[in-house]
């Protein structure tokens, strides 16, 4: 999973995995703004089940309590969240995710795109209350070999419960506006022409430029798919790619912001360390 801080860290982020052959269950705590891109692993798809009130967005679709978001194969995980997010992970192998399509009923095997449902309030509630128990059912598990059994196959019964119900609720979902993909499709395009272009000292203009784009259209997309505007989100991609290297090479704090267009050495290290509680240095120390 890639993830760049977009705010500072203010608690450690937590991830509880549980996982067998067949399934695996994903819990997430955050703390922090960070906009997350992650393909799938080969032959898996995943579902994702926001279970706090801290917002999220999934390509620009807003992640509330109870939205079931669903990455069938091949569609990368691709959003951002923002302090105090929680959510629940539930991943399956190819050949369980077209068991449950059996399951739900579905003739034509056709689930190509992302796409988010909003489940009601009495069946969020519902599923809540089993993913508690499952989840203190699993961390026992751990100390008392006797549960596991039950452990696993409560966990199994609960993932196929969420992607048949995922299957069964495809058949009535509405495909998004086209101006709204549009606009998702070009704050992803932009994106990944800032990363591209690290290495030297771009602004804004230069992607519109780039791009043939207006800064308000620019502005909109990023407003609508990130929750960000353009300049922050882009201040934010260059400083987490100058940690990236710090953490891994002996090159000197000065020639690494400089590599990713740093024009401004001591705003760079007040920006730095405003996003991540550390100044450049002791990143590169603690490496």
């Amino acid at each position: 999973m890639a993830a760049d801080f977009l705010s500072p860290q203010k608690e450690p982020t937590i991830v509880e995995q549980f996982q067998t052959p067949d399934w695996a269950l994903d819990f997430h705590e955050a703390h922090v703004k960070a906009r997350l891109f992650a393909p799938l692993p080969p032959g898996w798809t995943s579902l994702g089940l926001m279970r706090g009130t801290a917002a999220s967005s999934w390509y620009g679709v807003a992640g509330n309590q109870g939205v079931l978001v669903c990455n069938p194969p091949g569609e990368p995980i691709d959003g951002w969240i923002s302090p105090g997010f929680t959510c629940l992970a539930v991943s399956v192998p190819l050949g369980v995710w077209e068991q449950c399509r059996t399951l739900a009923g579905i003739e034509h095997p056709e689930f190509s795109r992302f796409t988010a449902f909003h489940l009601p309030p009495p069946v969020y509630q519902r599923v809540e209350r089993q993913l508690l128990s499952i989840q203190h059912l699993l961390r026992n598990a751990a100390d008392a070999p006797k549960l596991a059994g039950l452990a696993a196959r409560d966990a199994a019964e609960f993932a196929t419960s969420m992607v048949t119900g995922a299957w069964e609720l495809s058949s009535s979902a509405e495909p998004p506006l086209d101006s709204f993909r549009n606009r998702i499709r070009l704050a992803r395009t932009a994106e990944g022409w800032m990363r591209a272009h690290l290495a030297g000292a771009i602004q804004v203009t230069d992607v519109c430029l780039a791009l043939r784009v207006s800064r308000r259209e620019l502005e909109y997309a990023f407003r609508t798919t990130f929750h960000q505007s353009p300049r922050a989100f882009l201040q934010a991609l260059r400083l987490n790619a100058i940690r990236s290297v710090l953490r891994r090479t002996s090159m000197p704090v000065t020639r690494v912001a400089l590599d990713h267009g740093v024009t401004h050495l001591g705003r760079f290290a007040a920006n730095y360390r405003s996003l991540f509680g550390e100044s450049p240095s002791n990143t590169a120390f603690e490496r």
